[in-house]
């Protein structure tokens, strides 16, 4: 890809310094100039379809352009090679079948089970027309909480072919947890495992079911029946031919400007906010991934991802019908000794990882010497990845292709991506280049633009972005603006390249093996203990999870405590990963003369004292 010398729009009501490159001015610009007032409705245009943008390219556009005065704002657009796709996943899917109906799709190594394409869309119409029967109808919620099973491959897809809405959760929630996202998102069905890890899901649901009176169907894989349940295998099997044949007759009516998927997200107020994501969104951001990663039919992807995640839905369940490759799950969740042999049995040849996975991934092999031979690449998301990091990866997993994404739920996942085979320079240095059909813009604190190699907020507009946070008006208004751009709260640098890095995160968001954490949800619920009156939650860096949960509590009056009681209370009540590794207890806390709390003094305080580690010590 490469982008067209940049053009700087000369207005005396334009804001100076303000810079798109040919092709946007081209299908952007309807009139003689471009002023700060129009600016908006100018790029509007940039949201039509193929057609419509090359219409306007062919037209006879003129501007005014003095490149004399021309300021290099960090302000960017990459129209792409071909069009954005204008399908649903079901749609994809069927086309998927039609072209490799005899090629294997995935395989799920813990379960023994390999599917062709055909087989697996069989699967799907079948559990989706199953569905229908138990009264699910076009838009209804339905719940997904688990692990990587083939269920929730298959759920999901079901879902995409019924017309439904799936919702993501995490499999780590606990009751309290999994309460709020079935109630945000008014949840109708669930498909859940009866257990995974200590979790035992259909006790959990249940409860759950006392709580939220939208929730009518609980349906449990397993190979018996749970009482106050449905049985995967019998609601699989419930519809009949007709029936079957009536969802894929069906395909056309579902627009792939639809919501089909809901993901929990956080916000600087920690309540979890629910993403809703299209058909459209998700099958072009797939297909734009595969193409930067080169990925072929002959390519096995080994998937340690979570499918709850953007990235597991992106590069795992959805990238694989584009370009014919297989599939492989390697466990229910991420172990680095079942990643490793499922590669060497399976002859994977692409993986992926957060920064974490790959130094559990390193250690692995470092002991077991399993033959990675086919494995040509991997990318890595989640959180920043050192040079060094990468270099340990080929090193010793024996590729050269590495890459890195960076993206938010909010963007359905993918906006900036490393190009395979790219200098290596650029991919351990950056998280990539600006994707296809995605603007991007770094502005300052007044929401101007910057200029390029200046830090500043990332913005971020295009096909990608989210229709809403579901029933969340006052979040959707504070992320979407009104012309279109989404504020991701990252701070970062763009280049003239395309290429960007990441330089911090302006909100509190810590980031622990590439799970995200609020700090607000964490206080909020420490303050729930008797004991506990203040909390405050911040970062402490770790060399294996990047970022670990350090706790600072102070204690109601006469109150004592230890770290042990502190972090007994959290267990089984919110996920193990949020439970706080350190825990300080505090006479009071630095604040500004208004009253309010210091956290990066805070921070610097426990660092210096030793209570935490601190960067510098490590880098």
């Amino acid at each position: 890809m490469r982008f067209f010398p940049f053009l700087t729009v000369s207005n005396d009501n334009f804001y100076q310094g303000t810079q798109y490159n040919s092709v946007s001015i081209s299908r952007c610009v309807t009139s003689g100039v471009i002023n700060h007032q129009n600016h908006s409705r100018c790029f509007s245009v940039l949201h039509h379809n193929f057609k419509e943008r090359r219409q306007l390219r062919r037209s006879n556009i003129q501007t005014r352009v003095n490149f004399s005065h021309a300021i290099k704002a960090a302000h960017m657009y990459n129209p792409g090679e071909f069009p954005v796709m204008d399908k649903t996943i079901g749609q994809l899917l069927s086309e998927a079948v039609a072209t490799w109906p005899e090629r294997t799709c995935v395989v799920s190594i813990p379960q023994n089970v390999r599917l062709t394409f055909t087989q697996l869309l069989r699967r799907v119409d079948s559990f989706a027309a199953g569905l229908k029967k138990l009264g699910l109808k076009k838009g209804d919620r339905l719940g997904l909480w688990g692990p990587n099973d083939l269920e929730w491959l298959i759920t999901s897809l079901s879902a995409s072919r019924a017309g439904l809405i799936v919702v993501a959760i995490n499999p780590a929630y606990q009751q309290n947890e999994l309460e709020y996202c079935l109630q945000k998102v008014g949840v109708k069905a669930i498909v859940s495992p009866d257990k995974f890890k200590t979790q035992n899901y259909p006790k959990m649901l249940l409860a759950a079911k006392k709580m939220c009176p939208t929730l009518e169907n609980i349906i449990i894989y397993s190979p018996d029946h749970v009482t106050g349940t449905h049985r995967f295998a019998d609601v699989e099997i419930s519809a009949t031919r007709a029936e079957m044949d009536a969802i894929a007759a069906e395909q056309d009516k579902i627009s792939c400007y639809d919501g089909c998927n809901i993901q929990f997200t956080s916000g600087s107020t920690g309540r979890p906010k629910a993403t809703l994501i299209s058909h459209r969104s998700l099958v072009t951001n797939s297909k734009e991934a595969s193409l930067r990663a080169k990925i072929t039919i002959e390519n096995k992807i080994c998937l340690n991802m979570p499918l709850f995640h953007a990235f597991g839905t992106i590069m795992g369940e959805l990238l694989t019908f584009h370009t014919g490759s297989t599939l492989v799950m390697e466990e229910r969740s991420f172990n680095p000794v079942k990643t490793l042999e499922a590669i060497a049995q399976e002859k994977c040849a692409i993986t992926y990882g957060t920064p974490t996975m790959w130094v559990n991934l390193i250690e692995a092999q470092q002991r077991l010497q399993l033959p990675m031979g086919n494995l040509q690449a991997g990318i890595t998301g989640g959180a920043p990845a050192s040079s060094e990091l990468f270099k340990r990866i080929r090193s010793l997993l024996g590729f050269n292709d590495m890459m890195s994404i960076y993206g938010l739920t909010e963007t359905t996942a993918i906006v900036f991506q490393s190009i395979r085979g790219e200098d290596r320079h650029l991919t351990e240095n950056t998280v990539g280049h600006l994707a296809n059909h995605v603007e991007a813009m770094i502005v300052d604190q007044n929401g101007l633009p910057v200029r390029f190699g200046e830090p500043g907020e990332l913005w971020i507009r295009g096909y990608c972005n989210m229709l809403r946070y579901w029933d969340d008006e006052e979040n959707t208004k504070k992320t979407l603006t009104e012309d279109g751009w989404l504020k991701t709260g990252d701070q970062f640098v763009l280049q003239e390249n395309g290429y960007a890095t990441i330089v911090g995160r302006l909100k509190d968001m810590l980031i622990r093996g590439g799970e995200n954490i609020f700090p607000k949800e964490i206080e909020d619920f420490l303050v729930t203990h008797p004991k506990v009156m203040q909390a405050q939650v911040i970062g402490a860096y770790d060399e294996v999870f990047g970022e670990e949960v350090c706790a600072c509590i102070q204690l109601r009056d006469g109150a004592t405590m230890t770290k042990n009681e502190l972090t007994d209370y959290c267990r089984g009540k919110i996920a193990h990963f949020k439970i706080p590794r350190y825990v300080e207890f505090v006479d009071k806390y630095p604040k500004t003369a208004t009253g309010k709390i210091q956290k990066f003094r805070l921070k610097q305080q426990l660092e210096n004292s030793g209570v935490i580690p601190a960067r510098s010590r490590h880098s």
